[in-house]
């Protein structure tokens, strides 16, 4: 059985949360899945978002994403 560590997971405003988890990954997939929503973007979600200057952005790996100190 592996085992659980806490984990702080934490956002660019410095707002934390503990998890309790097995791994990196599983904290950061459960306080994702607590407060975001992902889909694909239609054809007409991307136009008006893109009209209205949001920019598409590039997706990091766990590894380039480091909690600051």
């Amino acid at each position: 059985m592996k085992q659980h560590r806490i984990y702080i997971v934490g956002t660019l405003d410095n707002k934390v949360r503990l998890v309790r988890a097995s791994s990196r990954h599983q904290a950061l997939s459960y306080v994702a899945s607590t407060s975001f929503v992902v889909r694909v973007a239609s054809q007409d979600e991307l136009v008006e978002n893109l009209t209205s200057g949001v920019a598409v952005e590039t997706a990091l790996t766990l590894e380039q994403l480091e909690i600051g100190e």
